[in-house]
């Protein structure tokens, strides 16, 4: 599965190109003191080649609103989430219709496995609208609260 949904994957980046989401590329992005107020998601492809090379840095803040593939920064050890962040996930999406289920397993296989549990069973990622995870929720699950 995870080489079917790679050559998914890398079809898709060559049809939609490179994303231009706010710290996708740049490294420095969320990181203390110019914590991202939001970031809207983008490009799953180029999230998790970020992750990927970012996944054992230290120390990561999330923004404070992260949507769609920005919560795959969940995946970088020191990620952490601040006081009154909120995560919104949904199923990843392909020409505008919902991705197929392996498409949205490969990417949650990038979560922790507690945050992984949580999204099935909120079903987080087989729905178009959102499911939101607050900080607390985040925290519950083993996810570092940022040092203030």
């Amino acid at each position: 599965m995870r080489l079917r949904a790679a050559v998914l994957l890398s079809a898709w980046i060559l049809q939609i190109g490179t994303a231009q989401s706010a710290g996708l590329l740049d490294r420095s992005a969320n990181r203390p003191p110019d914590v991202v107020q939001q970031d809207n998601g983008g490009n799953l492809l180029a999230r998790i080649e970020f992750v990927e090379a970012h996944k054992n840095d230290p120390l990561y803040r999330l923004p404070l609103e992260c949507f769609s593939s920005c919560t795959l920064l969940l995946g970088i050890a020191g990620a952490c989430v601040s006081k009154g962040s909120l995560l919104f996930f949904h199923s990843a999406e392909v020409d505008g219709k919902k991705a197929p289920k392996y498409l949205n397993d490969y990417a949650a296989s990038y979560y922790p496995p507690a945050v992984q549990t949580w999204v099935k069973a909120h079903h987080a990622l087989e729905k178009t609208g959102w499911t939101l995870m607050d900080w607390q929720t985040a925290a519950s699950l083993g996810v570092k609260v940022c040092p203030e």
